[in-house]
């Protein structure tokens, strides 16, 4: 049985992931603050590492999968993601599920991200740094360059909005980017790549309510969307999985608005279709056919109470 050890191990899906493959995988579920990880999860399974930003990161990581003899490394914090996935392919490292560093860092700076897919044609809402709002028609939203969940991320309704936000986040106006506003359904979807950057699974979540994390959500095939993450993934040939979050307009076109080279907290409800990235990852000899969720299967997300 393989050992995994997920970092992020507080993150909202973890108590699915550790049941759902309990008889599959041996698992392992690392967090800074340790106590943040479900109680349904058994304390011999939780691991207490430094914050990504400690000078002995990597070294704890590292020293974590010695002991534990760990087979694959699942990062699932974005501050992570650019240390870990430098030691992607290194010996003495396990199977690192994460794509490349090129990918990672693009994909973290929001600006650098938008610029790409706009040099390279892709269709995507208009993107510029905050100091160039004005070149935008009201409302827009802004956010950090650098961020996750919904932290920062505000709708200004006018110009004058701009100096309040600046002085409630802080930074400068290179720190964060102004976007049109697009209406629609927003989607996150989930999307496995195997070792050679070949797409292995598309599986599109309707987000029905969100409080910073997914609440409500349910699976919806949607083609557009697919054929979005095929140019995109042909484009980028990202290794792994990545969290793609984009609006369907009214009239079906398809609006990138982040992508998370990581997984997310709806990776629960990805895995709940049978499908298997870990499996998939390390296929690469054999033709087979992308995945695609045949049920709408939905995510309800509820609040339990453990009182000791």
């Amino acid at each position: 049985m393989k050992k995994i050890l997920f970092t992020g191990g507080g993150g909202a899906g973890s108590e699915f992931v550790a049941k759902k493959w309990n008889d599959k995988y041996s698992m392992y579920f690392a967090d800074a603050n340790v106590e943040s990880i479900s109680p349904s999860i058994p304390d011999t399974r939780k691991i207490s590492i430094p914050m990504a930003n400690s000078s002995n990161f990597i070294e704890e990581i590292l020293a974590v999968c010695t002991e534990r003899k760990i087979d694959i490394l699942v990062p699932g914090v974005d501050e992570e993601l650019s240390l870990i996935s430098e030691n992607n392919n290194k010996s003495g490292w396990p199977e690192i599920m994460v794509p490349q560093k090129f990918f990672v860092d693009i994909m973290l700076d929001k600006y650098q991200c938008f610029e790409e897919l706009r040099n390279n044609d892709f269709v995507i809402p208009k993107t510029y740094l905050l100091k160039d709002a004005y070149k935008l028609d009201f409302p827009i939203i802004v956010k950090p360059r650098s961020g996750r969940g919904s932290r920062g991320v505000v709708t200004l309704n006018n110009l004058s909005q701009i100096d309040a936000y600046l002085s409630l986040y802080g930074g400068d106006y290179d720190d964060y980017i102004a976007q049109e506003l697009i209406q629609g359904q927003e989607y996150t979807v989930f999307v496995s790549a195997n070792k050679e950057g070949k797409l292995c699974a598309v599986i599109p979540i309707k987000v029905e309510l969100k409080k910073g994390i997914t609440i409500l959500a349910e699976i919806d095939f949607v083609p557009e969307i697919y054929e979005y993450i095929s140019r995109f993934q042909s484009f980028f040939q990202a290794q792994s999985i990545y969290n793609f979050q984009c609006i369907l307009t009214n009239d079906r076109v398809v609006m990138p608005f982040e992508v998370n080279p990581r997984i997310s907290t709806t990776f629960c409800l990805a895995i709940s279709t049978g499908f298997d990235p870990i499996e998939s990852f390390d296929l690469c000899d054999i033709d087979i056919p992308t995945f695609f969720p045949e049920k709408k299967i939905s995510l309800r997300r509820d609040w339990i109470n453990f009182i000791n």
